[in-house]
């Protein structure tokens, strides 16, 4: 099975809105503000994403901003989970982050979530719930 990580360009965006959808939690509902237009601005000016291709398909991706070091995204798709495919679509993420000279990059998610438990897995470190009722975690360069 042929897998690539790559940095993702504006023609993914349709795939990886595709993968955002189809997630088991922190779904999308039907009122929401987050459309495939709303990509272009992460991937052009204000950071920039990855994608993972698993046989030419695109099934996971991680989007983080560079002036912030907030995580804007980081989703695999449901049918391709426990695949660690979550783990590689974000570690060029957080090196591109770190290499723009950020010393900390942080984000949020459902509390108790198995997003929750993935980010601690993964080398992020637990800060608190927010005033929104997420999940806080963070990393230091």
């Amino acid at each position: 099975m042929k897998i690539i990580v790559r940095q993702a360009v504006l023609e993914d965006i349709p795939a990886m809105h595709k993968v955002r959808k189809a997630v088991r939690e922190n779904k999308l509902s039907i009122n929401t503000k987050i459309h495939e237009e709303t990509y272009i601005p992460y991937l052009e000016t204000i950071g920039r994403g990855w994608v993972l291709e698993q046989e030419g398909i695109i099934v996971a991706f991680a989007i983080g901003e560079h002036q912030t070091g907030n995580i804007w995204a980081v989703f695999v798709h449901e049918d391709h989970e426990g695949k660690g495919y979550g783990s590689k679509v974000q570690e060029p993420m957080i090196q591109w982050l770190f290499d723009q000279g950020l010393d900390r990059i942080h984000l949020t998610t459902g509390a108790n979530t198995r997003a929750q438990g993935f980010y601690a897995a993964t080398g992020w470190t637990f800060t608190g719930i927010d005033e929104y009722g997420d999940a806080a975690f963070e990393r230091l360069r």
